[in-house]
């Protein structure tokens, strides 16, 4: 399922819980992982913001030579020594890589290079990352948060086609051993259909999305599916929930949110989610 998986690191910020949670995962799945240290050029872009004007463009390069000197030096003896200690005792199969760019933009030129089964990255909700890449990528993406129970929370909406998230998560939850929730939320703010190609249909009746929701639920619950329907806002319904069974992970689908309260237009709906649920989230993209 994850056999290939990987690990972009920012100099801007370091989670030693995404090396725990890539091992775990390596273990279970028999994965190769790919470690990639990204230097943030946007912060060697803010020495010459800083610079004193007296400074010449020598002393300034100078500067950001020492800058990437001390990244590469913080790479090799914290992350990547520490990567190889664990992965070689472990003998899980990894390479490493030290990149200069822009996070999300290394993360795509890196996925268009080589097949990955799932990016497993750390998540800063104050830093100057642009986290693009969840919304540009094609392939999984696991934010690694503060969950530590042993249960799964599958979110599906009528804003979303709702095919892989079922799949993955039943399989998620048979690997790993962990309870599997399910969750069906009625988006009150955004009362359209996607269909299987991701599709918006127009303006829908909210009793008449209700309908088709519980429509959905009774028939997974007669398959054996612990699942709730709510109304409510995708992302508030979901991070409540997840704080009332503390899950170690939440999947969520594609859903095509557009607009919010008041009909107001939306964006980045996963960031949102990612920045109000403390919990580990998979996006399946």
């Amino acid at each position: 399922m994850f056999k290939s998986i990987l690990v972009p690191i920012s100099s801007e910020f370091y989670s030693k819980n995404v090396i725990e949670r890539c091992i775990f995962l390596a273990e279970k799945f028999k994965s190769n992982i790919k470690l990639i240290y990204i230097i943030e050029t946007k912060t060697l872009d803010q020495t010459d913001k800083i610079s004193d004007e007296y400074r010449t463009q020598y002393e300034i390069e100078e500067t950001k030579d020492e800058i990437i000197r001390r990244q590469k030096q913080t790479a090799d003896d914290i992350i990547f020594d520490e990567a190889k200690y664990y992965f070689e005792s472990k003998k899980i199969p990894f390479e490493s890589q030290i990149i200069e760019g822009e996070f999300s933009k290394v993360v795509k030129i890196e996925t268009s290079k080589k097949d990955y089964d799932l990016i497993l990255m750390g998540f800063e909700k104050e830093c100057i990352l642009n986290y693009r890449l969840l919304d540009n990528v094609e392939i999984p993406v696991w934010l690694e948060g503060e969950g530590k129970g042993k249960s799964i929370l599958a979110v599906l909406s009528n804003l979303a086609p709702n095919q892989k998230v079922p799949e993955i998560s039943l399989k998620l939850s048979k690997k790993l051993g962990w309870t599997l929730h399910m969750l069906y939320v009625v988006d009150v703010e955004d009362s359209v259909e996607v269909d299987e190609q991701g599709i918006r249909s127009d303006k829908k009746p909210l009793r008449d999305l209700i309908f088709k929701g519980q429509s959905y639920v009774d028939e997974m619950k007669k398959n054996g599916a612990n699942i709730e329907l709510v109304k409510g806002s995708l992302e508030k319904e979901t991070t409540r929930f997840a704080e009332n069974i503390n899950p170690n992970l939440v999947i969520v689908g594609r859903e095509q949110k557009k607009k919010g309260i008041l009909g107001l237009p939306t964006k980045n709906v996963k960031r949102k989610i990612a920045e109000t649920c403390q919990y580990s989230i998979l996006f399946i993209n």
